[in-house]
């Protein structure tokens, strides 16, 4: 399957592909492959021991950065609201609609903090939910 970074623009595929190595160099847990999430079926997930961490995604506006570690981390979504105020903050994501203007220096302190995070304790909670659909 390929992903939606093949139908960018000239001017938006070289800085999804920054926001695609930031995730990679800084985060050092995760591999990268393509699937979906929620309604998007060609976004680039960054998976944890086959759970997905981080997500980039298309949407009608822009990108979609989806972090499951902002949505276990209320420290997380503040530093995303003081280094990042320019994007629409949701709660375990948040949407880029200018990729010309976004903040690359603060994604990647969002980025720092959130790969010190243990994400172990969501791993086991999914891996168990995982079980017992499949029991």
């Amino acid at each position: 399957m390929t992903s939606f970074v093949n139908t960018l623009s000239k001017v938006e595929k070289p800085i999804v592909d920054k926001l695609r190595r930031a995730v990679l160099d800084i985060d050092k847990s995760v591999m990268e492959k393509t699937g979906a999430i929620m309604s998007a079926k060609d976004a680039l997930c960054y998976l944890e021991d086959g759970v997905m961490k981080y997500g980039l995604a298309q949407n009608k506006k822009g990108v979609t950065f989806h972090s499951m570690v902002m949505y276990a981390n209320p420290d997380v979504v503040d530093l995303t609201k003081k280094t990042l105020p320019g994007v629409k903050l949701q709660k375990g994501c948040f949407n880029i609609s200018s990729l010309a203007e976004f903040d690359l220096d603060g994604f990647e302190k969002v980025l720092r903090l959130s790969a010190q995070k243990d994400f172990t304790p969501v791993i086991e909670h999914y891996k168990k939910n995982m079980e017992g659909k499949t029991s």
